[in-house]
């Protein structure tokens, strides 16, 4: 490093004008032009904010704290399902919840899958979080299990007694 063609230099960030390089022997930033460890006569004071000429983008120097505009965030509470049958009556209850937990204001987590070596189905086990304000928890719950009933009931064929007796189990339920 002994020629300043080969120096990647920059801009002092706290705005003393001084051009300086990484020296990475000295594991410090250096004067390009006195060739000495730099001491920013601006970084002691304690007014001087970093020019927004260095690599950081500008919201960084905003005196303005991020945090503070927020609204805080609610307080959520988790709790998961377990969604059981083939895959496409995992798929259909899958959405069905999410779209239920998106409503109600949550966010679906995750998800951990099984196969039941006995009969060959699918076990899949939904994490999701909603709001602790009210019982929105168990408003999900009641929904999904309420939407489920309906599912069942017109996937039943019609032959014999069969959808009447899941209309009445359902009408029972809700």
């Amino acid at each position: 490093m002994s020629s300043t063609n080969t120096i990647n230099s920059k801009p002092c960030n706290y705005g003393c004008g001084t051009k300086i390089y990484w020296n990475k022997l000295e594991n410090a930033y250096f004067e390009v032009f006195a060739k000495k460890k730099h001491v920013c006569p601006n970084r002691s004071k304690s007014s001087v904010v970093p020019s927004t000429n260095a690599y950081k983008s500008i919201y960084y120097n905003n005196k303005k704290s991020f945090s503070s505009t927020k609204e805080p965030k609610p307080k959520m509470s988790n709790s998961f399902e377990l969604l059981q049958g083939s895959i496409k009556d995992i798929q259909k209850q899958y959405e069905t919840l999410s779209d239920i937990v998106t409503e109600y204001g949550g966010k679906v987590h995750g998800s951990q899958s099984h196969i039941v070596a006995a009969n060959n189905t699918l076990q899949l086990i939904v994490y999701y979080e909603v709001t602790t304000e009210g019982n929105k928890r168990e408003e999900v719950k009641s929904k999904f299990e309420n939407t489920l009933q309906l599912i069942v009931y017109y996937e039943v064929p019609a032959e014999g007694n069969k959808r009447e007796e899941v209309k009445s189990k359902f009408e029972n339920f809700a």
